[in-house]
């Protein structure tokens, strides 16, 4: 080896060639890399060991990737990152106000139902309050009365009362109504209409004496005097009275003789005439009528036919002269008729 000369070896330097021609074109770079400027910005930035960026060979060609890593390289590249966060900075923000935007339309759409919630609460409690009951139909009772008596004196709201239950309280306290229906009127009024059942026989219970109307529901307490132009009925044993309901019997038969022989007498013309219905043995009906007639039916058979008889009868120039009188209509055939002054209607 002593003796030889630099490049005497080298195949391009013997064969006359420069080295730097046979470099290729993407490998030779330019001329700037090779200054002590560009080492001393390597060196500047060695400590930078995270290759950022990569670019191709600025020579002509699709040459080798390789990393840049000038002082003006890293500027790029923390440019290029400052951009990258910044978007990412913005998207975050884009994204956090939809979902900021997104829950404030929901609170406010709570807030907005509850404002509606309680209005319609304070309207419901303030505003639809029954201030004006107006009373329809024939009654007997004031309007005080009825109105104490449906508990709307109380001022309930006007949509949280009980119609049914106001319609029971009202035939309770004031049993000659026998029919009420409640109507609504916003904002603040309700139309009460009633009927009434008027007391057409009484009777004696316990030692009182009750209205009883046609369709035998017992009404109210009487005196004696308030008895005047009542049919009088003797009734076997009352297992029930309460004012406003239908009288109860001791036995569903003695029950269902006393509606039978009630409803016969509703179409007959024989009712009008009538003071006393005895009733107390089904086989032995009697009727007192204008207090000086008594007539006696016997059983209920072709009871329709005995009222008409004892009707017809009744009309008899006979009976025009006051005198009192015992009729007998248990045979349907053969009618009697007895004049007796001296006769005793009583029990």
């Amino acid at each position: 080896m002593a003796g030889k000369k630099p490049g005497q070896n080298n195949p391009n330097i013997q064969s006359g060639k420069s080295r730097a021609a046979e470099i290729p074109a993407y490998a030779r770079g330019n001329e700037y890399w090779n200054t002590e400027k560009y080492k001393e910005s390597v060196r500047t930035a060695h400590t930078d060991t995270t290759a950022l960026r990569r670019t191709r060979d600025r020579s002509e060609g699709d040459g080798p990737y390789f990393f840049d890593n000038t002082a003006a390289a890293l500027r790029e590249r923390r440019k290029v990152n400052f951009a990258k966060k910044r978007e990412e900075i913005r998207a975050d923000v884009k994204k956090n106000r939809h979902r900021i935007t997104a829950a404030g339309r929901f609170l406010s759409l709570l807030l907005i139902v509850g404002v509606l919630i309680g209005v319609g609460v304070w309207t419901y409690k303030s505003v639809f309050v029954v201030k004006n009951v107006e009373i329809k139909g024939d009654t007997s009772y004031s309007e005080e009365e009825l109105v104490a008596a449906s508990g709307l004196d109380e001022k309930p709201n006007l949509y949280s009362f009980s119609m049914s239950d106001a319609a029971s309280s009202v035939r309770f306290y004031c049993p000659r109504v026998s029919e009420v229906s409640f109507e609504r009127k916003i904002p603040n009024k309700v139309e009460m209409t009633v009927s009434e059942e008027r007391a057409v026989y009484y009777t004696e219970i316990c030692g009182d004496i009750y209205g009883i109307s046609e369709t035998l529901r017992v009404l109210d307490k009487l005196s004696y005097e308030q008895t005047a132009g009542l049919i009088k009925l003797k009734l076997q044993t009352v297992s029930r009275a309460v004012s406003g309901d239908s009288i109860k019997l001791y036995s569903d038969r003695a029950e269902t003789f006393l509606r039978s022989v009630i409803g016969y007498l509703g179409s007959s013309a024989l009712k009008q005439k009538l003071t006393v219905i005895d009733l107390r043995n089904d086989f032995n009906i009697v009727m007192i009528a204008e207090d000086k007639y008594k007539l006696v039916f016997g059983s209920q058979d072709d009871f329709e036919i005995k009222l008409r008889l004892a009707a017809v009868t009744l009309e008899d120039d006979v009976f025009k002269s006051g005198s009192k009188a015992l009729i007998n209509l248990e045979d349907t055939t053969k009618t009697s008729v007895i004049i007796d002054n001296q006769l005793d209607f009583g029990d």
